[in-house]
């Protein structure tokens, strides 16, 4: 933006019935650089104001018709902007002031004038005005960019709450985008594990129910949601590792187990974790599984470590793991009933398991269910067995089978139907 004041040469209109005085005003200042208009009266001097620009008017006071004091007065209510300077006698010091205050002359110069007084007197009133010209006109061209900033400013306000509004879309895209690829990641981690449990001899609906009760064990603990997340993950895969192990060693309760296949079964562990250990976001779900079974007293595998040594995750994963595990037989060799596990759990604190963790899960499993209530778990079809107390069987999002103990009959028309349709919950109690 940019703006310049132009400076013509100033105009100066004199006015009076007299041709002689007119004739001397044209004269004294004939060599200045000025614009000379003449008037011999005030009518006369009207018109010229209203056809051409005048910046300073020199008229005599007394005129026919209409005198100086009105003729000033109608350019001062027209052209307020011009100097006006008034020619009087003595004699007419009276009707001067009443000129003064009528007609806002800037001064008045007696007759006969001295022709210095006179240049002097309109020179300074030349510069008075030349210098109110260009305050107006910078006054005027500060508004004038005022109004272009403002404008500027208004575009660019809206120019930023159009990007900001572009950038908020974007990054609720990208929310929107990582939430669908979490949620694709978790259903990925679930349908992972129910994989695992179709192996035969892998326990179906351990990992859900270990990984469900883990995690919130771990929200009652006030854990970062991060690593409530890693104990989600780490009880889901928890049996990844039994994979490796031959059929014969998984369907062995642990006491049944000789030294050696103990110590093969109990290194599932660190084969689980490293199995996951390359994937960046289930690393330290790796960790937990690497230590689930580590003992609280320091006799664990596979490092020895006790107390504080152990991961939180890992300590937490044990209780849960082991409680499910002693009701379906395979830490005492015989199923126990849910107050029998829980008394196992009270007599292993501080031995096999972190006594804060079996205090809470006990309090959670109170909370959760009535005396001597197995829990409930979802399995795969390829663990079906006679015998099984099925709570309920939907197929096709239609219930099949509710509170029933399977027979052989009941589970082929079961895998028939699953032939027939993938679409199959099987929820037995342990």
């Amino acid at each position: 933006m940019s703006a310049t004041i132009q400076i013509q040469p100033p105009t100066l209109l004199f006015v009076d019935d007299e041709p002689n005085i007119l004739k001397s005003l044209k004269r004294l200042f004939r060599g200045a650089e000025y614009t000379i208009l003449l008037a011999e009266n005030g009518e006369e001097g009207l018109r010229i104001l209203a056809e051409t620009p005048v910046d300073l008017i020199i008229s005599d006071m007394r005129m026919p018709q209409m005198d100086g004091a009105e003729f000033l007065s109608r350019a001062a209510e027209h052209w307020p902007e011009t100097i006006r300077i008034l020619l009087t006698g003595y004699a007419d010091m009276e009707s001067t002031i009443n000129a003064v205050n009528k007609g806002k002359i800037y001064s008045y110069c007696s007759k006969p004038w001295e022709d210095n007084e006179l240049k002097i007197l309109v020179n300074n009133a030349l510069e008075q005005k030349r210098l109110l010209d260009e305050r107006r006109q910078l006054f005027a061209i500060i508004e004038q960019q005022n109004q272009e900033l403002k404008t500027l400013n208004d575009q660019l306000e809206t120019k930023v709450q159009l990007r900001t509004e572009q950038v908020r879309l974007s990054l609720q895209k990208i929310d929107n985008a990582h939430n669908a690829l979490k949620k694709q990641f978790n259903n990925t981690i679930k349908t992972f594990a129910r994989i695992i449990e179709m192996r035969p001899g892998i326990k179906s609906g351990h990992s859900k129910y270990i990984a469900e009760n883990a995690k919130e064990l771990a929200q009652r603990l006030n854990m970062a949601d991060d690593d409530v997340k890693d104990i989600l993950y780490a009880g889901l895969l928890l049996q990844i590792g039994k994979i490796s192990l031959p059929d014969d060693l998984l369907r062995q309760p642990l006491t049944d187990m000789t030294l050696a296949g103990r110590k093969r079964f109990l290194h599932h562990g660190q084969e689980g974790s490293n199995l996951l250990s390359g994937i960046d976001q289930l690393k330290n779900a790796a960790e937990l599984i690497l230590y689930q079974h580590e003992n609280f007293d320091g006799s664990g595998e596979p490092h020895g470590l006790s107390g504080s040594q152990i991961p939180l995750g890992s300590r937490i994963l044990a209780v849960v793991r082991d409680y499910i595990s002693s009701l379906d037989g395979f830490i005492t060799g015989a199923s126990l009933s849910t107050d029998n596990a829980k008394k196992r759990l009270s007599r292993k604190k501080g031995s096999l398991y972190d006594p804060a963790v079996v205090d809470l899960f006990l309090a959670l499993l109170s909370e959760s269910q009535s005396e001597d209530e197995r829990p409930v778990i979802d399995i795969s079809w390829t663990q079906l067995q006679p015998g099984m107390e099925a709570v309920e069987i939907i197929h096709n999002g239609m219930l099949y089978l509710k509170d029933q103990i399977l027979s052989h009959s009941q589970i082929e028309k079961i895998l028939e139907m699953r032939r027939h349709s993938k679409d199959l919950v099987l929820r037995v109690r342990v």
